[in-house]
C-alpha cells in the first residue's frame, strides 16, 4: 500500500477508497472486480496496483485511516485503559462506526478489522500489555479477536441490544464474570 506524500497519488488513493466504499454499498464484496473499481476511481489499473495491492489492502486502508479504534483516545485515558475505560470507549466507537462496521459484516470481511485492532494494540506506545512479546501478542490478538467478534453481533444486532448493555457485555466477556469461579 501506497504510504508516501505525492499530492496526485494520495488523491488517487482516496478517490478508490470512496468508490470502494460506494461499490460495496450496492454490490457484494467478492463480485466487485479491480477493474470496476478503477472504472469508478477513473485510474487505470497500474495506478491501482501502484497504490493497493488488492481489495484486502483498501480495507485496511480505510480502517486505518477513517475507522481504527485507537485504545488510549478512544477510551480517553493515559496509559492502559482499565477494562471499564475499554468497554466505554470500544463501545462509542462501535456506535460511531456502525455504518461501516455494517458493511464488513454484511460483506463477511469483518475478520480484517481483527487486523487493525490487533496493530492498534500492539502499536500503542502507551500501552504495555506485557513485558514478554510473545505474551504481549497473544494478549493483543485474543483482545482484538474478542472486540471484533462483540462488534460483528452488535451489527447483526443493534436492535435488541442498548448502548448500556453493549458496555457491560463487552465489561463482563473481558472480566471473565460469565464463567463460573473456581472452588
Amino acid at each position: 500500500m501506497y504510504e508516501g506524500c505525492n499530492k496526485t497519488a494520495l488523491c488517487s488513493q482516496k478517490n478508490i477508497a470512496d468508490s470502494f466504499i460506494k461499490l460495496l454499498r450496492n454490490e457484494e464484496y467478492s463480485k466487485i472486480s479491480i477493474s470496476e473499481i478503477c472504472k469508478q476511481a477513473e485510474v487505470s489499473r497500474q495506478t491501482f496496483y501502484t497504490l493497493f495491492e488488492s481489495k484486502e489492502n483498501i480495507v485496511a486502508f480505510i480502517l486505518a485511516k477513517h475507522h481504527e479504534f485507537h485504545p488510549t483516545k478512544d477510551c480517553k485515558c493515559k496509559g492502559t485503559p482499565t477494562l471499564r475505560q475499554l468497554s466505554e470507549g470500544y463501545c462509542k466507537y462501535i456506535l460511531s462506526k456502525k455504518e461501516f462496521l455494517e458493511l464488513l459484516v454484511k460483506n463477511n470481511i469483518i475478520y480484517m478489522m481483527q487486523w487493525s485492532l490487533y496493530k492498534a494494540f500492539t502499536s500503542c506506545d502507551e500501552i504495555k500489555v506485557d513485558d514478554d512479546l510473545l505474551r504481549s501478542r497473544v494478549i493483543a490478538d485474543f483482545t482484538s479477536a474478542g472486540l471484533t467478534t462483540i462488534a460483528k453481533h452488535y451489527c447483526l444486532n443493534s436492535d435488541k441490544i442498548s448502548e448500556n448493555e453493549l458496555k457491560e457485555l463487552i465489561y463482563e466477556l473481558f472480566s471473565g464474570s460469565y464463567f463460573p469461579g473456581e472452588s
